[in-house]
């Protein structure tokens, strides 16, 4: 049994290891790394039935991906950006059309990006269809408006 059990966990984690370059992510090499791991201890004789084969991949597993995963990650960068997506930065101080009157204390609607968004007079001052505004500010999806 014991050698036939090297064999698979070996081609197992030979197939993890490979399998990273179609899954990215960098997970499955560490996974295969603890299959090679259990490998190691099979043939030290240190474990020999399944179940401590199995606690073994498993701990070993979540050992390399807990540590070495943030450390290559550290040096090895993913390809991917990080955009600011926060609306906020993009609309304050920026001009929009009300396209629905905003009359005083009542919301109204005005037009900026792609979209309309609810809006409120900054001041209390009302606001007709057509008016140019600047957006000062955000209570909840509400922008808070003041004429330009």
């Amino acid at each position: 049994m014991g050698y036939s059990m090297m064999q698979f966990w070996f081609v197992f984690g030979a197939i993890l290891v490979f399998s990273e370059f179609i899954l990215p992510g960098l997970v499955a090499v560490f996974i295969g790394m603890g299959a090679f791991t259990v490998v190691l201890f099979l043939h030290l004789k240190y474990i020999d039935n399944i179940a401590m084969q199995l606690i073994t991949w498993f701990s070993s597993s979540m050992i390399y991906i807990f540590s070495l995963r943030l450390l290559v990650m550290k040096f090895y960068p993913s390809d991917t950006m990080k955009l600011n997506i926060d609306e906020d930065v993009d609309a304050f101080g920026k001009s929009a059309i009300v396209t629905e009157d905003i009359a005083a204390g009542k919301a109204g609607r005005i037009s900026f990006g792609d979209s309309t968004w609810r809006a409120l007079s900054e001041d209390g001052a009302s606001y007709s269809v057509g008016d140019r505004v600047q957006i000062v500010g955000r209570e909840n999806i509400t922008r808070i408006v003041k004429k330009i």
